[in-house]
């Protein structure tokens, strides 16, 4: 085992992008977690003894933790942190960060405590250009001395399916996760109504909540197991996420789109999602604006009119993110600077 995850709010996705040297300890997971993939002997649920266990592993470099702006996850990532540090001399700690919602608002008079604990990090993979832009508007000089780099997730053929050419896709369109306001759900049954009634619109829901208003011509599934999942996503022609800024929340990256490229489906979004910079050129992305109701009924016509192309291989999976810790661990550390973050 060369790297160890600690993973809050583990999803079915996590454990499908493990690398094989990785080991992950859950301090909690979803509800819709596949049972299935639980059962993978290097996923196990966290307790301190099992922590220390795996910290005395004499392959492991690199401890994965929480990022800092989920701060209810960063405090207990510090203690973890410093433990590792203890029994583990010379161990790297990393972190994947995707948090799009402004560092100074979100954290508040805690912004210079969480710039200063940053000193306990050596390794920070930004996930978004989003993200990256956030951390050096507060944390600037604090991550000086910390190894990073941005490494947006590649847009390539999902590991489970495999390659989707010549997959027959539906006249369907793909709305996976949780209707709520943020997801941009009330602006979707909006545009729907301008859209070709012979489109068919399905909403999966793997959290399985309370069953939402549907428009003409729609499917509900309601925790779905993960193979289903990955079956609409084979099957449909393109997937929606119209995510919208809400007080105290802002699209980190959005499953749905990754999953939708990955399998092969054109995707419309809005310039919420920290990616918007990353796939603003991406030929089979539609960028909207958010709470638009008639942009997005105008980008879903263009998506349904056209089919999608291949796969782009631009970008990083999980196990190219591990490979670059892995890398950037060799490295000297660089000093700690004194003074405010």
């Amino acid at each position: 085992m060369q790297s160890l995850r600690i993973v809050p709010d583990l999803r079915s996705s996590v454990v499908e992008e493990m690398p094989a040297t990785q080991a992950l300890l859950f301090t909690s997971a979803r509800t819709d977690a596949d049972d299935e993939l639980m059962q993978d002997p290097r996923v196990r649920p966290f307790t301190w003894g099992t922590y220390v266990r795996q910290l005395r592993d004499p392959e492991l470099v690199v401890l994965e933790v929480a990022e800092p702006l989920w701060f209810g996850e960063w405090k207990k990532a510090v203690r973890y942190l410093s433990l590792a540090k203890t029994v583990r001399p010379g161990i790297r700690v990393a972190t994947y960060a995707i948090e799009n919602f402004d560092a100074a608002e979100r954290l508040g008079s805690r912004t210079r405590a969480v710039g200063l604990s940053l000193r306990g990090l050596d390794l920070i993979a930004f996930g978004t250009s989003g993200a990256a832009d956030n951390y050096r508007a507060t944390f600037g000089p604090a991550l000086d001395r910390i190894h990073h780099a941005v490494l947006p997730p590649r847009i390539d053929t999902c590991t489970v399916c495999g390659p989707t050419g010549g997959t027959t896709r539906e006249r369907r369109v793909l709305f996976l996760g949780t209707p709520s306001e943020r997801k941009g759900y009330p602006v979707l049954l909006e545009a729907w109504e301008r859209l070709d009634p012979d489109w068919q619109l399905v909403v999966a829901d793997p959290s399985g909540a309370e069953p939402p208003a549907l428009p003409a011509n729609a499917d509900l599934r309601l925790d779905p197991p993960r193979g289903e999942i990955h079956e609409l996503l084979r099957t449909s022609a393109v997937v929606v996420m119209p995510s919208v800024r809400r007080p105290g929340w802002r699209e980190q990256i959005g499953l749905p789109l990754v999953e939708g490229l990955a399998h092969g489906c054109r995707v419309v979004t809005t310039t919420e999602t920290g990616l918007a910079d990353d796939l603003r050129d991406h030929p089979d992305v539609v960028l909207t604006t958010p709470g638009d109701a008639t942009d997005l009924a105008e980008g879903l016509r263009g998506a349904m009119q056209r089919g999608a192309e291949a796969p782009s291989r631009d970008g990083h999976t999980k196990r190219d993110v591990v490979s670059w810790w892995l890398e950037a661990a060799k490295t000297p550390r660089r000093p700690a600077r004194t003074g405010s973050p």
